[in-house]
This record gives structure tokens, sequence and C-alpha cells, in this order.
């Protein structure tokens, strides 16, 4: 067994997209991370095959849009129709999200893990431990343990032949983005509850081999006789999804033949596609009771799972990533106390639950077996009295009690000196203080300055040495009745107002952070 000396920063368990982001996060911001993982190679399969404009400037800022949005579809319209091919409700996705970039795009998985696998293994900061199950995790008073091997394997393409090794790492901090069947939560004994959902799916990934031509090309069949779901994933695969019935089982539905009669039902044969893999999944809607325990976080599926029928359950695992980063990073500085890692799951869960409830009931509209159930609700689509959906609350906490606190914040093209590009990438991540009339700085004093330093914070005038080439920063806080808005590192906004109201905002923001 090798005892690592070295305590670590942050560790994290679980090199999914959520791990992955976590861990790049903390290494941008210098911090000493471990990344460890079960599979020794990246897992080549798609999982998720949403993500949206938030979730685009996260990666954004770890360098990895460029080689992502090659193969993701930013797509026009979401559509879901009833048996008879009748239009129930239609979501315009074609619309430029605030962060920069269009609303929603359809992807295959892979190819936003590899580029953020790339960069781990070009950053200092991260140490990689791949192909090691995680044993045993032991929270400390002033660190974490965690006990983990690596199994005895025989040479392959993929590497030489190696013993078993078992190693023990150190950390201050462990972020447990270890899935569904967290290991770590199970460890830790937290719960999970409940929220009454569960649907078994059969889910046929497809490579294609030429263009097709769908009736549906993205969304749902709300079809009693058998719920579908139609996607494209990037610009070279596809996702078919289908409603178990009464009767069928797991163990039916991994047969090829299955997939094939389903897909001919779409007009597709082994001449259009490829499978790359079939599989039955549970959808289910499930939240742990408590996101920590010592030092010891849960982030994405390992706190919290839902139906995928808004494509947010990666995505919301990459909001838990972006919310934690830069808290631990403020606590490890000592700028923070850890106290203000107790914000975490009060941030998040109100955001995470009305994602929850929103998928919940867009799945009730979809997986309808009953046909007299069925004809209901396409009569109440029909009359316009389908029921109202859940609406996504702005973020509370560490925001001021504000119209327009809470929200996410505009990322824009700006321009600065011969540098051109979305905010973030001319500017930097973190902290922002922008202001449209002024330079920020200009009415804060030494303390309120010294204050924004220690934070990193960027401050910005827009109009003035940095150029709001399309006009929207201008537009955007005049509409709100601002001249200046404070951001923070995971784009919310904490809040904004006249630049003479500045002095006192920031002190607010002080209040929080200094806790």
């Amino acid at each position: 067994m090798i005892e690592e000396s070295t305590v670590h920063d942050v560790i994290v368990l679980g090199a999914g997209p959520v791990g992955l982001v976590a861990a790049g996060l903390l290494g941008r911001l210098g911090r000493d991370v471990a990344l460890v993982e079960r599979h020794p190679n990246l897992y080549n399969l798609p999982r998720a095959g949403h993500v949206d404009h938030e979730v685009v400037r996260t990666l954004q800022l770890l360098d990895c849009t460029d080689t992502f949005l090659k193969d993701a579809i930013a797509c026009e319209t979401y559509t879901m129709r009833n048996g008879k091919g009748e239009l129930l409700a239609e979501f315009p996705w074609a619309s430029e999200g605030i962060s920069g970039y269009p609303s929603d795009f359809m992807m295959y998985q892979p190819t936003m893990e590899d580029p953020l696998h790339s960069q781990l293994c070009d950053d200092p900061n991260v140490s990689l431990y791949r192909g090691f199950e995680i044993e045993n995790v032991v929270p400390g008073d002033d660190f974490v343990e965690v006990h983990a091997t690596s199994p005895a394997a025989e040479a392959d393409e993929f590497g030489p032949a190696r013993a078993t090794e078992s190693i023990v790492l150190r950390a201050c901090y462990v972020i447990a983005a270890d899935g569904g069947r967290s290991q770590t939560r199970e460890q830790l004994g937290i719960e999970r509850y409940d929220l009454g959902y569960s649907e078994e799916w059969f889910n046929a990934d497809c490579q294609r081999k030429r263009p097709v031509h769908l009736e549906l090309d993205t969304g749902q069949w709300c079809d009693p006789e058998r719920p579908t779901t139609v996607l494209p994933l990037g610009h070279r695969h596809r996702r078919f999804e289908w409603r178990l019935l009464p009767g069928e089982t797991a163990e039916q539905m991994s047969d090829p033949a299955v997939a094939w009669e389903l897909l001919a039902r779409l007009g597709l044969t082994a001449d259009d596609l490829s499978i790359v893999r079939q599989h039955v999944w549970n959808f289910e809607a499930k939240i742990a009771s408590q996101w920590s325990g010592g030092r010891v976080f849960l982030a994405g599926d390992a706190a919290h799972t839902m139906p995928p029928f808004q494509g947010q359950g990666m995505c919301s695992g990459i909001r838990d990533a972006n919310n934690l980063a830069w808290k631990l990073d403020l606590v490890l500085r000592g700028v923070s106390s850890p106290a203000l890692l107790d914000t975490y799951q009060s941030e998040r869960e109100p955001n995470l639950l009305a994602w929850t409830h929103l998928s919940i009931e867009t799945g009730k509209v979809t997986s309808v077996l009953d046909p007299e159930l069925a004809a209901a609700r396409d009569e109440a689509f029909r009359t316009g009295n389908a029921p109202a959906m859940p609406t996504i609350p702005p973020l509370t906490g560490i925001a001021r009690s504000q119209p327009g606190a809470g929200e996410l914040s505009l990322q824009a093209v700006v321009r600065q000196g011969s540098t051109e590009g979305l905010f973030d990438a001319v500017i930097g991540g973190g902290f922002t203080v922008v202001s449209t009339v002024a330079d920020p700085a200009s009415v804060l004093d030494p303390q309120q300055l010294a204050f924004l330093s220690s934070i990193g914070a960027h401050l910005v005038h827009v109009g003035g040495d940095v150029v709001d080439v399309e006009g929207k920063y201008a537009a955007h806080l005049a509409a709100q009745g601002w001249e200046v808005v404070v951001t923070r590192p995971d784009f919310y906004v904490f809040g904004g107002g006249s630049l003479a109201e500045l002095p006192g905002i920031i002190d607010e923001l002080r209040g929080h952070i200094e806790v």
C-alpha cells in the first residue's frame, strides 16, 4: 500500500462530467487536486445528451468549447406530439441564451468529456488516478482519507499488465461525484428521499451512416401505445427511447432485434444507422437528505437524480461543481471560513428541486399509457387548459434581495485592446464588477478595493477601456435600472444598482464572503 504524504486541497471522486468540471475549475484556481476514477480509460459511451447555455459557459472557462461545439447541435425547437401526430407543445430552443450561446444544445457526451480530460492531463495542479476503486472514505477533523485499490490487469491495447495497487490519499476536502449509486453517500449514511417517480425506458444510441429524414426530429411522441423520444446527439449520432410497456423486461429489450423492430416503425434500417449502445434505464427522482458529511460534499447524481425529460440531470451536476469550486477556493485560501460551504446545499437545492419537478411534470405528459387519459391530456392542450408547469426560481443565499439578483448574468462580446470575444474569454472568470458609466474603482475606498483583490474580482468599465461591441451590456443594465452589476464566479448576479450604491453593495458582498 502506498500512503501519500501530500495533503491535497481537494480529492474529486469520479471522472464523469461533474467530476471533470469540478477538478478543472479547481485546478484553474490553483488548487492541488487529485481525481480518482474507477475506469482505467475514458468511458467512451453517451449518457447525457443535452446541455444548456449555462453549462457551455462553464466549458468555456475550461477552454473546451471549440472542440465540443464542432459536433454539438443548437436545436431550433423541441416538439411534443400525440399519437396522431397533433402538436401538443413546442419549445423554442433557437433563442440566444443570456450566457452568449444558443439556449440549448444536443450533443454526444464523449465529445465533451474528451477535451475536459485532455485539459486535466495538461494541468500541473491536477493528479489523475485512473483505474482505482474507492474502498473507503474516512472523514477527519483536519482532512479526509481516501483508500483506493487498482485491481491487477493483463496487458491489452490500452497498456501493459499491472499488479494490484492500493493507495491512501488525503485532502482537506472531498467532492464525491461518484454517481447515483454513490458508495461515498452510502458510507456517510446519507439517505435519499424519493419524489415518487419511477419508469423504465429502453434506450438505443445510434451512429448515423447517412442523412435521414424523420417526421419528428427533436422531441417526443406522446403516444399511449408506445411513448417515444427522438433526439439528435450532435451531428453524427441519434438517440431513441421507448417506454417499457407492462410485462416487458430489461432482459427482453437487450435483444438487438427489439431495437431494430422499434426503429423500423420510425422508417429506419441498418442502412441508416448502427447501434452504439442499447440499455434500459430506470428514470427516478431521488434527492439526498444532506449533501455533505463533514469535509465531504456530494455532487451530481450522488446528490440527486431526476427524469431526463428536461435534459437537466448532468446540467444540474455541473452547476453543483461550479457552486462548490469557488467557495472551496476561498475557504482554502483563508478568505472565508468553512461556514461559507454551508451555503452549498441551501443555494443549489431549490434550483435542483424546481428542475426535478419540471422534469417529472413533463414526464407525466409524455409517458401516459392509458388511451382515455391520453385523450383527456390532448384535449387539455388543444383548449389551452394544460396544467401550468413549475418555474425555475432565482438563486437565493449569497445574493441581494432585489429583482435581478440571483439570475444568470449576461455574457456578451467585448473588446479590450486588440482582443475581442465573449466577456469571460477576454476578461477572465471569477467575481466581476461591471459598470457602464465609469470605472467601478473610482467610488470604492481602499478597504473595499483590498477585499475585491482578495477574492480575485475583475473591475470593468464597459464603455471605457472595454468596448461593449454589440451594445448589450448598456441595454441590459439599463433595462434593470442599474449602472453597475456584481456577478459571482458561477455567473449568478449578486446585485446591482447605481454607481453611488456600489460601496454598499460591496460591503454587503463582503459580509457574505468573510463569514
